[in-house]
């Protein structure tokens, strides 16, 4: 049997917000069948409750709704997603095991049987920040306080981009909310790969900042 790990937990938790939004759009591909056909088998065997189906649902929506709203130039919110993807993972944490890992690669099977949409051009570096620290959080498993200073320092760049004048503040300015963002990212609470887009994303922005 395989043991889900927290940052396993986090990836499964992700992919139901992924799967629910599919059930909701009436997805009818044979892996989204087969994921449905398991899941009322969890919920009849006890594995899964009606109630809890319906707070994914709940959740997954909220992280929908909150994904909808990050607009340019609005205050980014990461704690509205990031609450949304822990509570999936404390109803999945629930699920029997068995039914876990059956659940688990039918969301895979979910996900992989997608046609990935034409690349669109490159986003600009701000945005591909967002971006990029956005899939970190939900892929990884960051404390509330983690989350709250990455929030809080993207907004502080976003307030830096809008300022007129006063560059030697901006650059310090700048440089101050990079090194927040790296010190966060510098931890085990991310994947290799995504803590390594967002501190390249930071390179990007210049104004120095440190490892």
């Amino acid at each position: 049997m395989t043991k889900i790990f927290p940052r396993s937990m986090a990836l499964f938790a992700f992919l139901c917000a992924f799967a629910v939004h599919a059930v909701i759009a009436q997805d009818d591909s044979p892996a989204m069948a087969k994921f449905k056909q398991d899941m009322k088998a969890a919920v009849l065997n006890g594995s899964i409750t009606v109630a809890q189906v319906k707070q994914l649902e709940t959740d997954a929506e909220t992280l929908k709704a909150a994904k909808a709203e990050q607009v340019p130039g609005a205050p980014i919110d990461l704690l509205t997603p990031y609450r949304a993807v822990s509570n999936m993972k404390t109803t999945m944490a629930g699920v029997a095991p068995k039914d876990r890992e059956v659940l688990h690669q039918d969301l895979q099977a979910v996900l992989a049987s997608k046609t990935q949409p034409q690349a669109a051009a490159d986003p600009s570096p701000g945005k591909k920040l967002g971006k990029d620290t956005f899939k970190a959080i939900m892929f990884g498993t960051p404390t509330e306080a983690q989350v709250t200073q990455l929030q809080s320092s993207l907004n502080e760049l976003q307030g830096i981009k809008g300022e007129q004048g006063r560059p030697l503040q901006q650059l310090r300015e700048l440089s101050a909310s990079k090194s927040q963002i790296e010190q966060v990212m510098n931890t085990e609470a991310f994947r290799a790969e995504d803590r390594q887009a967002v501190l390249d994303d930071l390179n990007s922005l210049g104004g120095g900042g440190r490892r």
